[in-house]
């Protein structure tokens, strides 16, 4: 059986799967990035945004675990995690690298 669903719902979809993926995150002062985004159990964050530039870093490992199991590309899994750290982080997002590195997990 097929199902179409439309561009908003399957966004909706993958805000609610972040959300869950993401409960625990935290939004830290970061060293090298304005601020960065860690778990806590974890000693490097995952995500870092610059306010100059207003760029989003995600490491690949966010982004490919999105991909297979939404069935998005590279660029669909990239853009989806900017616009959800727009919305429920009110960062303004205007470039996306996805990096392949651990960020530092906070400033000293």
């Amino acid at each position: 059986m097929k199902y179409i669903i439309t561009e908003n719902r399957l966004n909706d979809i993958i805000f609610k799967y972040l959300d869950m993926k993401f409960n625990k995150i935290e939004k830290r002062k970061g060293h090298f990035k304005d601020i960065v985004f860690a778990f806590p159990d974890e000693e490097y964050a995952v995500m870092g945004w610059e306010n100059d530039s207003k760029s989003l870093y995600i490491h690949n490992r966010i982004s490919g675990s999105i991909q297979p199991l939404f069935g998005l590309d590279k660029i669909a899994a990239l853009d989806i995690i900017a616009m959800y750290v727009e919305d429920r982080y009110n960062l303004k997002v205007d470039n996306i690298k996805e990096i392949d590195y651990f960020l530092g997990k906070q400033s000293s």
